[in-house]
């Protein structure tokens, strides 16, 4: 398998625009590149492996605890129409893992990179929260927009590119986030399956704000869309329809927005 290269990118990589992460540098860029690059060097044998019945899967040993009650920003990722690829041969089994470690393992990387922490595990998506350190809400909710707006960057820019020279159906994956209190708490049995939930209306909401953009994209919440940066307000477009909730007191729709920022270079 070819590793990465500027080479098809390069008209992408000149210039920023206002609102861009401080995070997103091209040296950030180029650890991306390295890391994924090491992906690919140990990923064929260990695909092979696994669809062989050689290897068996890595397994986190977690232990089950108390929850934990946070106002945090939540993030939810789902790719697009994952189901229908197909998955019932060997070799199209070997694709579909090549895409979970490379797609997932890399959104996941960029979560730890912007200081938020992955929970679960959906099969065809995750979820990760931001500002469990504290801070204002509007600096618990930036690193998970920015996070979001990097994960389109690097699946358009780089992995895209990559699975389409391998023979593999690019992602389309949709984002949805929203900001409040929720508890953290791992379920289930001393010795036996358990998982991370969270608990709270925000978690739900960032879960069903994911319908409002069935084709891929990012879409938060209104108490997300109130605590961006300024000039990100103008890339925001309100959803046709709203998130589904609505405020206790005044029974007005909690509103859904489409957040059209996409990031075109990093900072130099």
């Amino acid at each position: 398998m070819s590793s990465f290269d500027y080479s098809a990118i390069a008209a992408l990589l000149g210039g920023t625009i206002p609102g861009s992460p401080s995070k997103f540098t091209q040296r950030y860029l180029d650890g991306v590149v390295a890391r994924c690059n090491r992906r690919i060097g140990v990923l064929q044998d260990r695909i092979d492996g696994v669809v062989e019945g050689r290897v068996m899967p890595d397994r986190d040993d977690v232990t089950i605890g108390s929850g934990r009650q946070f106002n945090l920003a939540i993030l939810f990722l789902d790719i697009c129409g994952f189901s229908s690829r197909p998955n019932w041969t060997g070799d199209e089994q070997k694709a579909v893992l090549k895409t979970m470690n490379m797609f997932m393992a890399e959104m996941l990387s960029i979560v730890h990179d912007f200081g938020g922490t992955y929970e679960k595990n959906t099969g065809d998506g995750f979820m990760a929260y931001f500002g469990e350190t504290g801070g204002t809400v509007s600096e618990r909710i930036k690193p998970a927009a920015e996070a979001a707006l990097v994960m389109h960057y690097i699946n358009d820019v780089y992995l895209s590119p990559w699975f389409s020279n391998n023979g593999i159906a690019p992602i389309k994956f949709r984002i949805g986030i929203d900001y409040g209190p929720v508890t953290i708490a791992r379920v289930g049995i001393h010795g036996e399956k358990s998982s991370l939930v969270a608990i709270g209306t925000s978690a739900n909401i960032a879960n069903k704000l994911m319908l409002r953009i069935p084709n891929g994209g990012i879409c938060i919440g209104d108490e997300v869309k109130r605590n961006l940066p300024n000039n990100w307000g103008t890339t925001c477009r309100q959803c046709d329809e709203p998130s589904g909730f609505v405020y206790i007191q005044t029974q007005v729709p909690y509103l859904a927005w489409e957040l059209n920022h996409r990031l075109k270079a990093p900072i130099a």
